[in-house]
């Protein structure tokens, strides 16, 4: 469960991202022709980004994050938290290098 709860984790934080820079596109670049296009004002874009985004970091919370301190729940929730922190530093590792690399 726990292997399957860190993919989950890891998968939804790659998401995060996505939405702001939907909005900056659509800001920096707004006549730009798209095979698809999100239609609303400048208030409406935001709230399309911003609501993705709330119920993303809402769902992370509620699953890597331990809200209760019992032993039940530390034990289930820690390692998916702590294995998240751990493959995200490798992740920035690995980035830093390839750019001192470059």
């Amino acid at each position: 469960w726990a292997f399957f709860s860190l993919n989950l984790v890891l998968f939804l934080l790659s998401y995060i991202p996505v939405f702001p820079a939907f909005y900056k596109l659509r800001k920096i670049d707004p006549d730009q022709p798209r095979p698809f296009k999100v239609s609303g004002s400048s208030s409406m874009l935001k709230v399309y980004m911003a609501l993705p985004m709330i119920i993303i970091i809402i769902s992370l919370i509620f699953t890597a994050v331990p809200l209760q301190y019992d032993k039940a729940s530390l034990t289930e929730q820690l390692p998916i938290t702590i294995g998240a922190i751990i493959f995200i530093i490798i992740g920035e590792l690995i980035i830093k290098v390839k750019k001192i690399q470059k």
